[in-house]
């Protein structure tokens, strides 16, 4: 992770350094301070620059400003603007510095004030391994990230569906030393049983009809690097010896081979079921879940931590931005709904929610009339599709009047 280095202007960024600072804290930032734009202040390596400038900054006129930035070699410079007209992203000096206009002052925290911050932070971050969180939990839970993925222990993620397991085990990865190999995932509830040891394990030529060549599988694909089985818990007793034996004995038997292959992968399995349940009741093995879980991680659902509703909303308006080139906004009384939404479908539902607003919003910013939430009470209410319909029908009928 690079070092930021925080110019402090004055006593107004107090507010900025308040809000900003715990969260780059959190994500393994070396933060600095200097207290001026002068020339003479060294910083020891070349990383990121971020400050909080007021309305009448300039970039491109300001000297001190582009001497401090030349002498002191930054990599990139990042600066927040706040009472501005619009949200905007500016880029100058071939994109070494860019600039975040937001329309708001930064003197309280509110809903949207704190989606700024971390809209911020993901321009500050894009380059970098990052869980948007702001929730007690989830930070403890980068913690833990941090400290177990320089290992090769094995990791077992509990969580429900849709909490964001396969997006923690990237985290891991990419925190690990391991990090410039592959990285393999695999939903083991999504695969026959039939054609899972081969996709897993490998086969030889000739090892079954059908099988006109050989096939490494995906454990010796992963080889130097990180494999993830989704759902491990689905995975056939017959399949969790050979898992264990690649634990074990870091080998593998592909079908239809006389010898095993050695390999050197590092193993997280992730389940939204009770495990031990799962082993009293003969599902699981056991020997196979205590190799699994040397480090268990245990993600919460969304609505356990409602905290990251936020910073997830300005991870995905981001995201979008960084593949359009177009800034979507949103409303506070959106982000307002959104927190008070109870999450049963956990993150991939307010992904799905997101989606739909941005196409359904006008002049690139979600309102509250916007949001459409799927229904998942059965009975008379209509569902998420007929909502759509005749929202689009109504917006049909406004174009003809």
């Amino acid at each position: 992770m690079e070092d930021l280095v925080m110019y402090i202007i004055d006593d107004h960024q107090s507010e900025f350094l308040r809000m900003i600072w715990p969260m780059l804290v959190t994500r393994g930032v070396d933060l600095q301070k200097v207290s001026e734009l002068d020339n003479s202040v060294r910083t020891k390596n070349s990383g990121i620059f971020i400050t909080l400038v007021d309305d009448n900054f300039d970039c491109m006129t300001d000297q001190n400003f582009i001497n401090f930035i030349k002498q002191n070699k930054f990599k990139k410079a990042v600066l927040l603007k706040p009472a501005c007209d619009t949200l905007k992203i500016s880029n100058y000096f071939n994109s070494a510095v860019t600039m975040l206009e937001i329309p708001s002052e930064l003197g309280y925290e509110s809903p949207l004030n704190i989606f700024y911050i971390h809209f911020f932070l993901e321009i500050i971050l894009k380059d970098q391994a990052n869980l948007p969180c702001a929730s007690e939990q989830s930070m403890k839970l980068v913690n833990l990230v941090r400290k177990i993925s320089p290992t090769d222990a094995t990791v077992l993620i509990n969580g429900p569906t849709g909490s964001g397991k396969e997006v923690l085990s990237s985290l891991i990865h990419a925190f690990s030393n391991r990090k410039d190999n592959p990285f393999i995932a695999l939903n083991c509830a999504a695969i026959p049983d039939q054609m899972l040891e081969s996709i897993l394990f490998g086969h030889e030529k000739g090892a079954f009809t059908g099988a006109h060549q050989a096939n490494q599988g995906l454990v010796r694909a992963a080889n130097t690097g990180t494999i993830l089985l989704d759902e491990i818990s689905e995975m056939p007793l017959n399949l969790q010896s050979k898992l264990l034996r690649v634990i074990q004995e870091k080998q593998v038997l592909p079908i239809g081979a006389s010898s095993e292959v050695e390999v050197d992968v590092r193993i997280i399995a992730t389940t939204n079921r009770n495990m031990f349940d799962e082993v009293k009741s003969g599902n699981f093995r056991e020997d196979l879940f205590y190799r699994l879980n040397v480090f268990p991680l245990n993600n919460l659902s969304l609505a356990e931590r409602i905290e990251d509703l936020i910073p997830i909303v300005a991870h995905m308006l981001f995201k979008a931005y960084s593949e359009t080139g177009e800034i979507i906004s949103i409303s506070e009384d959106a982000l307002l709904a959104l927190q008070q939404h109870g999450w049963p479908g956990n993150v991939r539902e307010l992904d799905n929610i997101v989606q739909r607003a941005k196409i359904l919003s006008v002049g690139n910013k979600i309102t509250m009339a916007d949001l459409i939430f799927d229904n998942h009470e059965v009975g008379e209410q209509p569902n998420t599709a007929e909502i759509l319909a005749a929202k689009f029908r109504s917006a049909a009928t406004d174009e003809v009047v």
